[in-house]
């Protein structure tokens, strides 16, 4: 097994192995993805962004939390996309959901555009946080909320693909980085989950505010 070919297929899935890797994330991350949207508190109406969505399968359970809620989502992979537009085209086609290819430390919106801004298992490639924190603050509103889902630094070594340009974090690490960019920790959520294929994981959910 490649486990560099892995590696870079996590961090920007692509060509013919893009859906596949999907599939495989999709299934790996559905504990987080549940946890995350217990501990999202929407409210009816709330602007919302995702930064590396996948495949965007998540986009109708996230939508059906609230109403009126607008979704927007970036990707570094054009196939994710591509496969996110497939899957939501009903509701990308009446505006409810906006995808766009990119990076987060270079967000194309307005500044003060959203009520939350949250990702899951992106942090890790990102090779200089601070220039995406400041982008996430940028388009934050005042009193916005960063959400980051995280599997801790010890269940992510357990796989020898994060060798490859994985930066990884403890969640006091992480919380730390958070606190000098600006954002104050509100409080971390954890959740256990057992896998068949691996050991139990621990995950965790970091909730932040803007600091004013």
């Amino acid at each position: 097994m490649d486990h560099q070919f892995i590696a870079q297929q996590l961090r920007k899935p692509s060509g013919d192995f893009a859906s596949k890797i999907a599939e495989k994330m999709n299934t790996g991350n559905k504990p987080l993805y549940d946890l995350t949207f217990k501990a999202l508190q929407l409210n009816d109406g709330n602007r919302l962004l995702e930064i590396g969505f996948g495949n965007g399968i998540h986009f109708k359970e996230l939508l059906s939390l609230k109403k009126e809620l607008q979704l927007y989502g970036i990707d570094y992979s054009a196939d994710m996309v591509k496969l996110a537009t497939a899957l939501n085209k009903k509701h990308i086609d009446s505006g409810k959901i906006v995808v766009t290819e990119g990076s987060s430390d270079q967000l194309p919106y307005e500044n003060q555009s959203f009520d939350l801004v949250f990702c899951n298992m992106v942090i890790y490639f990102w090779e200089n946080p601070g220039d995406h924190l400041n982008e996430i603050h940028r388009v934050l509103k005042p009193g916005g909320r960063f959400c980051t889902g995280m599997r801790t630094k010890e269940s992510m070594l357990e796989f020898p693909f994060t060798k490859f340009g994985f930066n990884l974090y403890t969640v006091d690490e992480w919380t730390s980085l958070l606190a000098k960019n600006n954002f104050r920790v509100m409080n971390t959520l954890r959740s256990k989950t057992l896998n068949s294929m691996t050991l139990t994981k621990l995950f965790s959910l970091n909730r932040f505010r803007l600091r004013l």
